[in-house]
């Protein structure tokens, strides 16, 4: 009978010893996080990812498709404007490029959310540095659902 008392105590010792090592070996070690391969595209030659879409808002129409292609149209623009966007970082914020094959179609919108745009100038980006605000800031697109 001792023999099995003996037996059962080096059996759970050495499983609380493995699982007291098991344990210190993961204290501390970086969590792993899941790799989100789900479908949000960017421009071409983009590293950044922003998913496609619809955007409206100040008398203007913004249709980014998976392929780095956009389409402006509405009463702020003379007549349609079609090229490549990308996305770009540029110190702490984001941007979004329209790139027209025309001249004088090229438009630069600061990425708020990847439900909103702004209008910005490149030289001017510190406004999107403070809140948002609706109703006095110009060329705010939202995304359409």
């Amino acid at each position: 009978m001792n023999f099995r008392l003996f037996i059962k105590t080096i059996c759970l010792s050495s499983i609380g010893i493995f699982g007291s090592q098991v344990f210190a070996e993961n204290v501390g070690a970086p969590s792993v996080q899941p790799v989100n391969n789900t479908a949000t595209t960017a421009g071409p030659k983009a590293g950044i990812m922003f998913p496609a879409g619809t955007f409206g808002g100040d008398d203007i129409l913004l249709i980014l498709d998976n392929r780095g292609k956009y389409s402006l149209s509405g009463g702020a623009v003379e007549k349609p404007v079609h090229g490549t966007w990308t996305i770009e970082k540029n110190g702490r914020h984001t941007l979004l490029r329209l790139s027209s094959r025309s001249q004088g179609g090229n438009w630069l919108f600061g990425v708020r959310s990847k439900d909103t745009l702004q209008a910005v100038d490149e030289d001017k980006l510190n406004v999107l540095e403070r809140p948002l605000n609706a109703t006095e800031d110009a060329g705010i697109l939202t995304r359409e659902k």
